[in-house]
């Protein structure tokens, strides 16, 4: 019966390694939760599955994973993708996990013994597409360009290499013009270039000697590798001469890059629509591997799966509740930046501006051992060598009276004196038993060096992570917060238009 709906079909290895080495590469490195648990393949798969339902809509999802065992493929051919490194040992019970959670989500994991995920891929794209289906393929590998196929509705989500790290979609629709653009050919003729050039990534040899270029141009001139060798009487020189020796290796490339359309099957096409999940299901796994921020998005995810909400209370405002809102989140090896819910919240710090009010300070932050403290520094510029210190902002817990703010150089009646304030907070901040987070740790370090302290003990700054998730994106403080906290505004120093050295 011909539908309009979208059913998406996600290449499960492919999207998992893309996450994992999206963190082993990364400054930031694995990530890992509290008791050690390893979770870079979970947070990135999901995060981008996530922003792909949300951005697609799609009413029917299928999950296609490799299996361990050989392939066709690997019968025909042993050196067949011999040349892969060994799976990393972090990587197996990441994926495991992944794939309980994605069952706990009701998504279908689709596999096919003796064959590929990219096999299952193509043969439900074929019986999607001519059932009527919008399908689309969500891939970081190019060798599923060949199932492209405009008349039927296939096109291809490639998956951007940093995605799985960001909060906003990351992937180039594909669709035959723009495999031309990309690659110099059409999608029908990927399964031909990798029989004249192969692919090293597969072990797969091609013809000798014929590289990418050459192959893009003979199949621009004669469409497809029967016709190369229908016409290789008018091919001329060293390229004639490879081709004649290489015919048997382009026809075994050719079976090897081939994607299987008919492959034996047990699921149906029913089977993937999407239908909710259950909450208590979901939780426990989503708590023990630490996912705050999938959490948190649980309410939403249910809607967009097509399940109902069990309760009229939010499920994922029992996450965090407007009185428990918090920028980070502590375990033994990371810090977790949370996105908070849309609530308005007054914004009550603690001014401190008489010997006493220190001193309390002082003592509250002494208590503070061990736990992370986040601080800034207030300058007449953002010039390090002109700046003038004109007060210290420090924030110790989820509470939002749990922050101060130290006016130094302001007109007041009586301030504060600054050394006093310095020396007042110097054991604190130039002890490691006190963690302490910065947004542009380097610009506060050198404005504290300036005036005698010698900062340590800081181990988390917020610009540097806002590079890691959003390096095309601006790191402002006042950016970040618009990205992560829209109930909270902060004003660039700029903005406030004082004029030099005024505050």
């Amino acid at each position: 019966m011909p539908t309009s709906e979208l059913l998406l079909l996600i290449d499960g290895h492919s999207l998992a390694f893309r996450a994992y080495y999206a963190f082993a590469m990364s400054k930031q490195g694995l990530l890992r939760t509290s008791t050690g648990i390893p979770t870079s393949v979970c947070f990135g798969f999901l995060n981008s599955l996530m922003q792909i339902i949300e951005s697609q809509q799609p009413q029917a999802i299928a999950i296609a994973f490799d299996r361990a065992e050989a392939t066709f493929r690997h019968e025909a051919d042993a050196n067949y993708k011999a040349n892969r490194k060994e799976t990393p040992e972090e990587f197996i019970p990441d994926l495991k996990n992944l794939q309980a959670l994605l069952l706990a989500f009701n998504f279908q994991i689709v596999t096919a013994a003796g064959y590929e995920a990219d096999d299952v891929i193509g043969t439900l794209a074929k019986q999607a597409s001519e059932t009527g289906y919008n399908v689309k393929i969500v891939t970081g590998d190019r060798d599923l360009f060949q199932l492209i196929e405009p008349e039927n509705n296939v096109r291809v989500l490639y998956i951007d290499r940093n995605s799985v790290k960001s909060y906003s979609p990351g992937y180039t629709e594909f669709d035959p013009a723009a495999v031309e653009e990309k690659l110099g050919i059409s999608p029908h003729q990927v399964v031909d270039y990798k029989a004249l050039c192969g692919d090293k990534s597969d072990n797969i040899p091609g013809v000798r000697g014929i590289g990418d270029k050459t192959a893009v141009k003979l199949l621009n001139e004669y469409g497809s590798l029967e016709a190369i060798y229908e016409n290789l009487d008018k091919i001329q020189g060293a390229v004639k001469k490879k081709l004649e020796e290489g015919k048997k290796d382009a026809e075994h490339s050719r079976h090897l890059a081939q994607i299987a359309l008919n492959t034996p099957l047990e699921a149906k096409l029913e089977d993937f629509k999407l239908q909710g999940f259950d909450f208590n299901t979901v939780k426990p796994l989503l708590e023990k591997l630490e996912l705050k921020t999938v959490l948190k998005k649980l309410d939403k995810l249910q809607q967009k799966l097509g399940g109902r909400l069990t309760s009229v209370e939010s499920f994922s405002e029992s996450v965090t509740t407007p009185q428990q809102l918090s920028l980070f989140e502590q375990n033994n090896s990371t810090l977790e930046i949370q996105t908070l819910p849309k609530n308005s919240v007054a914004i009550t710090p603690r001014i401190i501006d008489t010997p006493d009010k220190l001193f309390e300070l002082v003592n509250l932050l002494n208590k503070q051992n061990n736990k992370p403290v986040a601080w800034d520094t207030e300058t007449t510029s953002l010039n390090t060598r002109e700046a003038n210190l004109v007060g210290i902002g420090c924030c110790w817990g989820s509470e939002l009276t749990e922050m101060a703010y130290i006016p130094i150089n302001h007109t007041l009646e009586k301030p504060l004196k600054q050394i006093e304030v310095l020396e007042a907070l110097r054991p604190i901040l130039e002890s490691s038993n006190y963690p302490k987070i910065f947004h542009n740790t380097k610009f506060d370090r050198t404005i504290l060096a300036f005036h005698g302290i010698k900062l340590a003990g800081f181990i988390f700054d917020t610009m540097l992570a806002s590079y890691v998730l959003h390096p095309e994106q601006s790191h402002k403080l006042s950016k970040v917060c618009d990205r992560y906290l829209d109930n909270i505004c902060s004003q660039d120093y700029d903005d406030l238009k004082l004029p030099k050295g005024k505050t």
